[in-house]
């Protein structure tokens, strides 16, 4: 979609993941080579760069303002190039929907405007003709006898705006810290066999950051800067009230061994990139 006239367009993470090159057709039948500004998998939103003049920018609106049951409609080339500027038109059936998409947890509008395979990063537009969000999913069934219908999704204008400003102006988000582990509560067995009556138990950790080295999978994580651990809120609220660069000090269970572990925060980007 076109953001500026002088050649920003956004599109989904997820269409450019991978990618060696990417070009920008126009409906006009004009067709521009691009370069990646900066991509966010946390929001699945991307910018790319073209060099042009005068293109014709959408009009973005406010997506706080929506409601259920405001008419909206979907544009964009579901199933490829054969298809490109279908328009499909629906609801917004709920809006602020929580929905997990590859490990991170995002709010989206939710529509019944028919989206398929093509539709992502296209514009979800309201009845004044503005852009309230970026389709950028839709719900499928694995049972063959149980199909679903009408459950589409997309971004946000309000989340939009800030992440794209973000990427426009440094390439990336900032503000973000993270551990670089994943962790899972413990069933009762497992607290068991290690003798603790709580805490999270490491399931992996990410290469680069701050507890490579520093802690293992299987270890558990019994308090974080002298708070128990129950349950993996606890870590993240923890973790959301502080900065990449300060440091959480972790009491560890390792074995027959408690041990003190200090880990610092880094900023996502660095990780995902």
């Amino acid at each position: 979609m076109v953001m500026t006239a002088d050649g920003y367009i956004i599109t989904n993470a997820h269409v450019i993941e991978g990618a060696f090159r990417a070009d920008v057709s126009l409906e006009d039948g004009r067709s521009f080579p691009a370069r990646l500004v900066g991509s966010d998998q946390a929001t699945d939103l991307a910018v790319l760069k073209v060099e042009a003049a005068a293109l014709p920018p959408a009009v973005f609106g406010d997506s706080d303002q929506m409601v259920v049951g405001d008419t909206v409609v979907a544009i964009g080339n579901p199933m490829g190039e054969q298809l490109r500027g279908t328009m499909t038109d629906g609801i917004l059936s709920a809006i602020n929907r929580d929905m997990e998409v590859d490990g991170n947890t995002m709010t989206l509008l939710q529509t019944t405007a028919a989206l398929n395979t093509g539709n992502s990063g296209g514009a979800l537009v309201n009845d004044q003709g503005q852009v309230v969000g970026i389709t950028n999913m839709k719900l499928i069934s694995n049972v063959s006898d149980n199909s679903l219908e009408g459950l589409g999704f997309a971004i946000p204008t309000a989340t939009v705006k800030p992440v794209v400003d973000a990427l426009i102006a440094d390439g990336v988000v900032t503000g973000r810290p993270t551990l670089g582990v994943t962790v899972r509560a413990m069933y009762d067995f497992e607290q068991a066999e290690r003798g603790v009556d709580h805490g999270l138990l490491v399931v992996s950790v990410t290469a680069g950051s701050g507890a490579e080295d520093v802690l293992e999978p299987g270890d558990v994580l019994l308090d974080a800067n002298g708070v128990p651990l129950r349950t993996n809120d606890d870590l993240l609220v923890l973790r959301d009230g502080l900065q990449a660069g300060e440091v959480i000090t972790f009491q560890v269970r390792r074995g027959e061994e408690t041990l003190t572990a200090e880990v610092p925060l880094v900023e996502r980007y660095q990780l995902e990139n």
